[in-house]
């Protein structure tokens, strides 16, 4: 007998029914042959197995319910094709040479399958089998063509930097982030069907698998559903209660319970006096109450309505304040008081006096709010419960015993052992079940709101203009250690390292005046980059008394605070002893937050993104699913922004699309070997770099005039024209009468721009190359950018420059402030308004409109709590004017 619950086992089944997802297209048939960058990729085989599993006629059914008392039949066996995989590859054309219209696959032709009528509820009889790409368009509410598009290209290992840039006619134009989102989701949905075929293979192994369990389970769309599917097939734990009673021989008993099924069960003719586990009817009746509730919670129909109701009802989750926290607050406080050194944790316990008394609808709850209640839960600061109401027990333990109850024989046992072994379930195994699903979803998506939140920022933070042609101060505040200094040139190198003491028990404040207007004047420096970690505020506050003194000339000498989180981390890594293996670690730190302002992409690629803090509870993230996250966000903003061949770091040489840091390596140790690189397919005679990889990464790498010196083979190479397109760009330059040489000339940018705006050149020119209009005005567009522009200026984020500061008990209520927005999350947006702390403006005093890291605010004041340094903002307006200095409360 079967030891699955609720159905006997089928026989083994051999049917497969298959679904070819195959396309006739020729991958090369649309190539040109002039073009020498478009590599034919090998046909690598992915299949999906979804029709070779389990795809049938539409009006397949599920399983038996409880009511029908017939066991299925054995599937009928069905002739494995010779052919199958090769009807099931995904076709796997080169990106590079497909059109929009040839990477859609046509429908799929399915061969169908006889499966028997079980009377299972109609929302499971119009389920079908879905094909990757399906799902995908489904899910993310895109166009199945497009889906099919991002699918193969994913499939093709294209970047989405890549995609973004030469293939967006493919995937409707969708952007950086959109795509990151879209390819988070076609992950997930390619482990949910590996998932789903291990789970088909491992029931077939255990000959519990017919065609109607298969279908089931290739149609779950979510790993809650696959769960919920697979649960009436799963053992139970060994050694629990209901595997203990099913060891004594209490299943049959325990069946005709449940189902009712004749002979009616007699608790007394079951007592064995020579069994200890069975010496009474009490005894008996436990086990056979434990066999019911695991065979209840593992009903997929019960799962069902489970979720059901929980989208139904309304649900809270609720918060309080731990006993704990006040004897822990209490201990804490008196430790701190007599000298020990730790940390009053009542200044912790603060951060979460929101939730203290605290219910939510689960329905409605924040992100933010979530992540704040973990935190406070896992830092015993709160005590957290999910609520449910009578009236959702009371209608799913309706459905229950309608399930059940509803037919077969009626005895007062029956009745008796069933309702026991209900409330028991409810409580010991539905409700909680339910309470951990709800708590994991809205985990789930609140991490997703955190990741979204810090990748959002960090792009901002790595696109803000560099300040280029100035030569810059850094300072690294601090006490103890007093403030470090380091100048770099205009092109970032290092002219003088130092340390001055303007604060704490080794303050010189005279001292420290005179280097700091030594290293000034010396090197004709007239920006400071004060990193904003220990000591800033005291620092600009001194800073701010020598232009008041006139020390400090408030007309030619502007600062900036920097970002200075992972400063130390990157000062102790591999990178910066490397950089400057003779300079003490404190000083690297410095130099570092003077480059974060000469140029923050490529002094912040050198820092793990996590380290940079400008996220939304990022520590309460999946550090592996963060770290992924971000440095998709690093690749795509220095791919964007493109680097010199012959000049770029190895830090940020690695973050170009198509590239790895072994990759980089083999790059910079063969122009070390061989001088610079003369053209971009140059490239391809580096080790490791074969043509797939060249065409990722070819179109965000220049060859800059000034590292060959002063003249390039082809002027091409320092555009954003992709190679593969070269022989386009060529062709529209003859239509217009100019040569490559003039390329980022004002004459041939207009000359192009004039060609552009004729349809009928853009159609002459589409039909002649055989290339669709969106790649073609690409190409357009790129010849008509200026040469060597910096894709930063475009947004037109720059630092934001000071000239001295105010102090947060100066400020009142209704004062009106300028500032920076620095950090961005969902629930506001902190802001430097030249103050001892950044002011929130929470989402409630926003106008209409995102703000984002770098924008120019102008906010009044809502609130000012000396106690717990809070300042509160209202946004008033945007900024528009260029002035970048701060303008300051007038008295």
């Amino acid at each position: 007998m079967s030891t699955r619950p609720r159905r006997q086992a089928a026989q083994k089944s051999k049917a497969i029914i298959v679904l070819s997802d195959s396309d006739d297209t020729d991958p090369g048939r649309n190539g040109s042959d002039s073009d020498d960058f478009r590599p034919r990729e090998p046909r690598r085989r992915f299949v999906d197995r979804a029709a070779a599993a389990t795809a049938g006629t539409d009006n397949r059914k599920r399983r038996t319910n409880v009511k029908e008392k017939s066991a299925d039949g054995p599937a009928v066996k069905k002739k494995r094709s010779k052919n199958i995989e090769n009807e099931n590859d995904c076709p796997n054309p080169s990106c590079f040479e497909v059109e929009a219209e040839a990477m859609v696959a046509p429908p799929p032709v399915a061969v169908a399958a006889t499966a028997t009528s079980t009377g299972r509820s109609s929302f499971w009889e119009r389920r079908k089998v879905w094909n990757i790409h399906e799902l995908l368009a489904e899910t993310e509410n895109i166009q199945p063509a497009a889906a099919q598009n991002i699918v193969q290209l994913f499939e093709n290992d294209n970047t989405i930097p890549f995609i973004c840039r030469y293939r967006r006619d493919l995937v409707d134009h969708v952007t950086p982030d959109r795509l990151r989102d879209i390819r988070n989701t076609y992950t997930e949905i390619v482990d949910l069907r590996r998932r789903a075929e291990n789970i088909v293979n491992q029931l077939e192994r255990e000959n519990v698998l017919s065609t109607e369990i298969r279908e089931e389970l290739m149609c779950a769309k979510s790993s809650e559903e696959l769960d919920f599917l697979y649960a009436p097939y799963k053992p139970a734990n060994k050694g629990t209660l209901a595997e203990r009673a099913k060891a004594l021989g209490l299943q049959d008993y325990a069946d005709r319970l449940l189902y009712g099924t004749a002979p009616k069960v007699e608790l007394a003719s079951i007592v064995d006096a020579n069994n200890e586990a069975l010496a009474s009817e009490a005894l008996v009746q436990n086990g056979i109450c434990e066999i019911i509730k695991h065979n209840i919670s593992k009903n997929s129909n019960v799962l069902e309505e489970l979720r059901r109701l929980q989208n139904v009802h309304r649900i809270l989750l609720k918060c309080s304040k731990t006993k704990e926290t006040v004897s822990t607050s209490k201990a804490s406080s008196s430790k701190s008081v007599s000298g020990h050194g730790i940390a009053d944790k009542r200044l912790d316990s603060s951060k979460f006096e929101n939730y203290f008394n605290f219910q939510g609808d689960i329905k409605t709850i924040k992100p933010h709010q979530m992540l704040a209640i973990n935190r406070g839960e896992k830092n015993k600061f709160l005590t957290v419960k999910v609520d449910t109401s009578e009236h959702l027990k009371r209608d799913l333990t309706r459905f229950i015993s309608e399930q059940y109850m509803s037919e077969g024989l009626q005895y007062p046992l029956r009745r008796e052992c069933f309702t026991r072994a209900l409330d028991e379930c409810f409580a010991k195994k539905l409700h909680p079940l339910m309470c951990r699903q709800i708590r994991a979803d809205l985990k789930e998506k609140a991490q997703k709101a955190a990741i979204e939140v810090f990748a959002k920022n960090l792009k901002q933070l790595l696109l803000m203009s560099p300040l280029k042609g100035e030569r810059i101060l850094g300072i690294d505040p601090g006490y103890v250690n007093g403030c470090k200094l380091a100048v770099i040139s205009e092109t970032a190198d290092v002219l003088e390292t130092g340390v001055i003491y303007p604060h704490g028990r080794n303050s010189n404040q005279k001292g420290a005046e005179k280097k700091l207007l030594q290293f000034l004047n010396k090197h004709n420096c007239h920006v400071i980059a004060l990193g904003n970690g220990t000591a800033c505020r005291d620092t600009e506050q001194w800073l701010s008394q020598l232009f008041h003194s006139g020390a400090l000339d408030s007309g030619t000498i502007r600062y900036s605070i920097v970002n200075e989180n992972g400063a130390s981390v990157y000062s102790c890594s591999d990178v910066a002893s490397k950089e400057f293996p003779e300079m003490d670690t404190n000083e690297r730190s410095a130099v570092s937050i003077a480059r974060r302002l000469n140029d923050p992409l490529s002094e912040y690629v050198k820092i793990e993104p996590r380290h940079l803090g400008v996220g939304m509870y990022q520590h309460d993230v999946t550090e592996k699913i963060l770290t992924q996250s971000l440095n998709d966000v690093v690749s795509e903003c220095v791919s964007y922004v493109g680097v010199d061949l012959n000049t770029a770091s190895l830090s940020v040489l690695k973050h170009i699309a198509g590239l790895s840091e072994k990759k980089a390596e083999k790059i910079i140790e063969y122009r070390t070997k061989n001088g610079p690189f003369q053209a971009r397919k140059d490239l391809l005679s580096v080790r490791t770099i074969g043509e797939k990889s060249f065409v990722q990464c070819a179109g965000f790498i220049r060859v800059e005039p000034l590292s060959v010196g002063g003249q390039l083979k082809n002027p091409l190479d320092c555009t954003w024209v992709h190679p593969e397109s070269y022989q386009v760009a060529q062709t529209i330059i003859g239509e217009c009468d100019l040569k490559l040489s003039d390329i980022g000339k004002a004459n041939f940018i207009s000359r192009i721009k004039e060609f552009s705006l004729s349809q009928k050149n853009l159609e002459r020119m589409s039909e002649q190359q055989k290339l669709p209009m969106e790649r073609l005005k690409f190409v357009l567009v790129a010849l008509q950018r200026e040469l060597l522009q910096d894709y930063r200026a475009d947004l037109d984020k720059r630092p934001l420059f000071k000239q001295g500061m105010t102090r947060l008990d100066e400020l009142s209520i209704g004062d009106v402030l300028t500032g920076a927005v620095t950090n961005v999350t969902h629930f506001g947006a902190f802001v430097d308004v030249g103050v001892d702390r950044d002011g929130l403006i929470h989402r409630s005093h926003m106008s209409d409109g995102e703000l984002s890291i770098g924008d120019r605010v102008i906010a009044s004041v809502v609130k000012v709590d000396l106690q717990r340094r809070h300042l509160g903002l209202r946004q008033e307006s945007m900024l528009q004017e260029t002035d970048t200095s701060f303008t300051f409360k007038k008295e």
